[in-house]
């Protein structure tokens, strides 16, 4: 089976969930003997992943533009089936020709657009899984939110997974990557120096450093937006300033939340390999969400594989498939933060089992096989 991925921010270094979803399925469908061809956008950081196939279109914000790019090509490739996500609805203009001239579309969601509140991405997101072949979601939470944001029937759940053999309880282990930055005011990463130099020289870098204080080490992970509730992080520090020390992973992303905090009040990391990332979750006492939604939150999941409890907020719309077999507690404000580190014992870490790369692998290979046979 030819089986064309579509995301246009694949790269190298991990940048949010989907590019991770993505690079492992294709791992995952390469190593049972599938062809596999990612559509990407042009990256600093290209993919290399072994017996797949990269295309790169050129990049670019204009998104119809694109659409039409990501057709033509899946027009020449002629795959057997398509995965794409909904977000930014890339296979749109695809899925315009009749039916009998392409090949079946599955999108793959997690919150919508319209919960988002893009409206302009929520119409074209609206149509997409209209016309998809077929609709599946990474979580029961996005796929209630899908259908009640679109109106469709609720999709089929295939859970986002983690790779075990990575993110697992072991030692804490100092990386061999990344970068301690400084954000200013415009949320811009400056003054990167090496994490490992750091290190050597003994300057502290939380979360790998004991606190002088003994205060708790917070691991925050995301980028500076709403979505992950960057406003919600800089109260809860100010709050937790006795008690906790917060290190913030920082994804790669435009900033679009006001960045208040002063630099001394946290540690901030930037472009960490993927490899260094157990290592990092491990040396963590906790790692602590702060997002308004999230379609599955892999960072939660992974830190929690690695045996490192969570502390989510308790309005998190997957909050309750997380923890299901346990692992963390959720909180209602800074407040509530306070009482658990002071008063509560850090539960053991517990992932369900089913967020598992294989068994996503194997339960997306079922819907192929439906819509290629059907």
């Amino acid at each position: 089976m030819h089986i064309a991925m579509v995301h246009r921010d694949l790269h190298q270094l991990t940048r949010g969930g989907i590019c991770t979803l993505y690079r492992s399925l294709a791992a995952q469908m390469a190593a049972r003997g599938h062809a596999v061809t990612l559509i990407t956008q042009a990256t600093p950081h290209p993919i290399t992943l072994n017996g797949v196939e990269v295309a790169t279109l050129p990049r670019t914000e204009d998104l119809p533009a694109h659409r039409a790019a990501v057709a033509d090509l899946l027009d020449r490739l002629r795959p057997d089936i398509i995965d794409c996500s909904t977000w930014e609805a890339e296979t749109l203009t695809y899925l315009n020709q009749p039916r009998t001239r392409r090949a079946p579309v599955m999108v793959r969601g997690e919150f919508s657009a319209a919960t988002l509140g893009a409206p302009d991405l929520a119409s074209d997101e609206h149509e997409l899984v209209h016309r998809a072949d077929r609709v599946i979601a990474v979580s029961h939470y996005a796929a209630g939110d899908l259908a009640s944001a679109y109106g469709i029937s609720t999709p089929g759940i295939v859970h986002n997974g983690i790779d075990r053999d990575r993110f697992r309880p072991g030692p804490m282990s100092l990386p061999d990557s990344g970068s301690l930055v400084t954000l200013d005011r415009n949320g811009q990463p400056s003054d990167p120096q090496p994490i490992r130099a750091l290190l050597r020289t003994g300057q502290p870098v939380p979360p790998w450093s004991r606190d002088a204080h003994r205060r708790t080490r917070l691991l925050w992970v995301g980028k500076i937006t709403p979505m992950k509730g960057w406003d919600h992080l800089e109260r809860i520090i100010d709050r937790l300033r006795e008690i906790a020390v917060v290190t913030v992973l920082l994804g790669h992303s435009r900033a679009r939340c006001p960045v208040t905090i002063e630099p001394d009040r946290l540690t901030v990391l930037h472009d960490l390999n993927d490899t260094d990332l157990p290592g990092l979750y491990r040396s963590a006492d906790w790692l602590l969400s702060t997002s308004r939604w999230e379609g599955f939150g892999l960072a939660i999941a992974e830190a929690m594989a690695s045996g490192t409890p969570v502390l989510l907020p308790e309005q998190l719309g997957t909050a309750p498939e997380l923890l299901e077999a346990g692992g963390g507690y959720t909180y209602r404000d800074a407040d509530d933060i306070a009482r658990i580190l002071t008063w509560e014992p850090r539960p053991p870490a517990a992932l369900p089992e089913q967020f598992d790369w294989s068994v996503n692998a194997e339960a997306t290979l079922a819907h192929y096989r439906e819509l290629t046979q059907g």
